[in-house]
C-alpha cells in the first residue's frame, strides 16, 4: 500500500507540475524584483549627493549651483528632479538640502506611487 502512495506522489506529470509552479513563482518575483529594486537603488545611490550638496552649500553659499549640480547629478543616477523638488535653506544652525521625488510603479493588478524623500543636514561653520 505504502509503495502504491509512494508511486503516485513521483509520478512525471506531478514532478512537471510542481517545475512549472516553482518556475512560474520564480519568475513572477524576478519581474516584480526589475520594477521594484532600481527606484530603491536610486534612493540608496542619492543619499551622498545631497549630503555633498549640503556641504557644497555651506562652503559657497550660492543655492542656485548647488541646485543645478544636485538636479544634474539626479539625472545620471535615473532620479528626475525638477527646481520646486530641491529645497536648499538654513534651520538653526544647519544647511539643509532636501529632495523628494516619485515614482510610479506599475505591475498588473497592483498600481502604487513610491515616495522618497532625503534631508541632509551640515552644521554651519
Amino acid at each position: 500500500m505504502a509503495s502504491t502512495v509512494r508511486r503516485t506522489l513521483q509520478a512525471p506529470g506531478f514532478i512537471r507540475l510542481k517545475l512549472l509552479v516553482g518556475l512560474l513563482i520564480l519568475g513572477a518575483l524576478g519581474y516584480v524584483g526589475t520594477k521594484v529594486i532600481p527606484p530603491y537603488w536610486a534612493y540608496l545611490s542619492m543619499q551622498d549627493p545631497v549630503k555633498e550638496a549640503a556641504i557644497a552649500y555651506a562652503r559657497r553659499g550660492r543655492e542656485d549651483e548647488v541646485r543645478t549640480e544636485l538636479i544634474a547629478r539626479a539625472k545620471s543616477y535615473g532620479v528626475t528632479l525638477d527646481e520646486e523638488s530641491v529645497d536648499i535653506g538654513e534651520e538653526r544652525n544647519l544647511f539643509v538640502v532636501r529632495v523628494a521625488w516619485e515614482v510610479p510603479l506599475d505591475i498588473p493588478m497592483y498600481r502604487r506611487t513610491l515616495r522618497f524623500r532625503i534631508e541632509k543636514g551640515v552644521p554651519a561653520p
